[in-house]
């Protein structure tokens, strides 16, 4: 699809803001949707608009022949959908909550990779992951959801959709979007695993319960950066557009100026 391109002339330009600070496009489900199926929704919308803000941040500028920022993509995939914002922090606070849950379990994991300089290096980044959320207090309040024998059902529902999910990405022609795509819906996945799955206690002692492969544990804490990365990158287009409107408000003001 076209772009959006922000407006150069400014009688387009208040239109385009009002309109893009008013319109309220989000999708919404009727009242009776149950609250897992929100959730669910949530989810997948947060992952799309992530992996958008990916392509948006290092987007190909086929005239200068360089990766760089694209403001007009940003704007027109997600700017202008305040509900996929907020789905992408909704996706980073239950990653948090996950790995705050898992904090004494992520601490005791065999991380060896076979190479001393890079067990060395997760030994030393691990707890600048952790620590910030140990002390976070209730991120993702999970105590109304798969409640009760309809709560299990659901959950069972759930797993097998993002079963699919990961089975469409298979039909994806690009390797490096399969191989990302594949990747964070696992570690959403594995979030909701840790967080639905176990209680509190099964992640204190000696984890006997608890059964997490490693390629779990490396795509949770994969899409955990992946999603503090549009985080990111939601900042700078931010600063981008306020940039844009500071310099069109400057230019409109000197050209109000009387001519002496």
């Amino acid at each position: 699809m076209p772009f959006v391109q922000p407006p150069r002339k400014r009688r387009e330009l208040t239109p385009f803001l009002q309109d893009l600070a008013e319109e309220d496009r989000a999708v919404t489900l009727p009242a009776d949707v149950p609250y897992e199926y929100r959730v669910f929704y949530r989810m997948v919308s947060g992952l799309h608009a992530s992996i958008s803000a990916h392509i948006c941040a290092d987007y190909f500028n086929a005239t200068s022949n360089r990766w760089e920022p694209n403001l007009s993509c940003f704007i027109s995939r997600i700017g202008a959908f305040p509900d996929r914002l907020q789905n992408i922090y909704f996706n980073f606070v239950l990653l948090s909550s996950a790995i705050q849950k898992m904090k004494p379990y992520l601490e005791a994991y065999d991380y060896s990779t076979g190479s001393a300089k890079d067990d060395l290096a997760v030994k030393r980044l691990m707890p600048k992951i952790l620590n910030p959320v140990k002390n976070a207090g209730l991120l993702f309040d999970d105590s109304e959801l798969f409640v009760g024998a309809a709560g299990r059902e659901l959950k069972h529902e759930f797993k097998e959709n993002f079963r699919n999910i990961s089975r469409i990405m298979d039909c994806t022609g690009c390797e490096k979007c399969r191989l990302w795509g594949k990747t964070q819906t696992l570690g959403i996945g594995t979030a909701m695993k840790a967080l639905f799955s176990y209680p509190d206690r099964a992640f204190r002692g000696g984890f006997t319960t608890l059964d997490f492969k490693r390629n779990e544990i490396v795509a949770l804490i994969t899409t955990y950066f992946q999603f503090s990365c549009s985080l990111e990158g939601i900042e700078m287009f931010r600063a981008m557009y306020q940039d844009f409107v500071t310099d069109w408000q400057a230019s409109n003001n000197a050209q109000k100026l009387p001519a002496k």
